[in-house]
This record gives structure tokens, C-alpha cells and sequence, in this order.
């Protein structure tokens, strides 16, 4: 499997000595077949990203494995019929995220940091047997099902995490964070204008989700 891309220029090794144990934590946009991924340093109050990827979900050679839950033949529908079939393709998935965020953890401690924490923010956490939409209901089985596999890897890798919906992601971090929401969305626009991977709005919830992991005091 290919790398996740960096998008951060510097990993600012320099950086790590100055905070010593300070609290970090990863952050995650979960998407469908892939994520933004930030780690990023405490103290709460003040805020640092170290490092930012894009990480795969899903597998370019099993271009199923990116929506598994859809009918890949438009004549059976908008779900896939073939229970094996969606077996299969989640085991890719579940294969991939591992890889993915293993390498990425790794290459944390290699740079001298240590995540104990992850907050993860996904599109969507309705339950997708209450849409009666067959389409929507796909979309949302594959929203669960990333966001599960990014949650079970992370916590097998022994980091408690936090899971958020989008559209109270802002809100929830900004209680959590003690912070008015205007403060918190102007300090993450301060953050992405210093750092090559911070600018799009999944990277900025990403960057969210890792704060609220560390302001917990847990």
C-alpha cells in the first residue's frame, strides 16, 4: 500500500524537546476511503500541530473497497446484494486502516512523540438502519464503518479516543475546549496559515478533533 502523503514541510524535531510531556493527541476527518489526519500538542490552551497526512481507508487496486456497501452493477440497486462480496471488501478496508494508522504512529514515536489520545469527527453518526433511503443508507453504512475501523485501530494501538459529528463538531469542541466557538474557529484559521496541510476544512477537523482529545482530563 502506498503512504499516506505528508503535507507538512517540517516535522519540527527541534520542537519536541521544549515540551517534553506534554499532552498530544491525533485527530482524524474520517471521509469514504480515506482521512485527515493531524497530530497535534497540547497544552490546550495553546495549541501546536506537529505533523498532518492524508491516510488511506480503502485500497486503489479494490476501487469497490472506497463505497462497499454500493452496488457496483447500477441493474441490482443502490446496495450491494452479495453478502460476501461486502465481506471482502471490508476486510480490505479494516486491512488498509490498520496499516495506515499504524505506519502513521510509528512514524509519531519515531519523531519522539508519543499519542496517548484521538478524537475522531465523521460525517455522520445516525444510525443507518433508521433511513429508509436505500442510497442514503449505503452512504451512511460506509460513514460507520470508517469511523468504526479508525476507532478500533486507534484503540488497539492503546489510545482512548472521542468520536464527533460534523455538524456539532464545532459546538462540542467548544465547551469541551472552554473556549467560545468564534475564538475556536479563529485559532484553527491561525494554526492552518502556518502549516502546508491545515487549510482545507477536513484537515481543520481533523485539527479539532485532536484538540478536544487533548483538552480531556482523562
Amino acid at each position: 500500500m502506498k503512504r499516506g502523503r505528508l503535507l507538512v514541510a517540517q516535522l519540527f524535531p527541534t520542537f519536541v524537546d521544549s515540551f517534553g510531556m506534554a499532552k498530544i493527541a491525533v485527530g482524524f476527518r474520517v471521509k469514504s476511503g480515506w482521512a485527515a489526519a493531524i497530530v497535534l500538542s497540547g497544552p490546550s490552551s495553546s495549541p501546536s500541530v506537529l505533523h498532518a497526512r492524508r491516510i488511506e481507508l480503502s485500497d486503489p487496486a479494490v476501487p469497490e473497497s472506497r463505497q462497499p456497501f454500493h452496488a457496483v452493477d447500477d441493474a441490482q440497486g443502490d446496495l450491494e446484494p452479495n453478502e460476501a462480496q461486502i465481506k471482502k471488501r471490508v476486510q480490505v478496508v479494516r486491512h488498509v486502516a490498520e496499516q495506515s494508522i499504524g505506519r502513521l504512529l510509528t512514524d509519531c514515536r519515531a519523531n519522539g512523540w508519543n499519542p496517548q489520545r484521538a478524537g475522531i469527527v465523521a460525517g455522520s453518526l445516525v444510525d443507518p438502519s433508521t433511513i429508509h433511503s436505500p442510497h442514503i443508507r449505503a452512504h451512511a453504512m460506509e460513514g460507520r464503518l470508517f469511523r468504526t475501523v479508525v476507532d478500533d485501530a486507534v484503540q488497539a494501538h492503546g489510545l482512548s479516543s472521542i468520536v464527533l459529528g460534523e455538524k456539532t463538531a464545532f459546538g462540542a469542541g467548544a465547551r469541551q475546549i472552554n473556549l467560545d466557538e468564534r475564538t475556536l474557529r479563529r485559532t484553527l484559521v491561525s494554526l492552518g496559515r502556518h502549516v502546508d496541510g491545515l487549510r482545507r476544512a477536513e484537515e481543520k477537523l481533523a485539527a479539532l478533533a485532536a484538540w478536544v482529545a487533548v483538552s480531556e482530563n482523562r
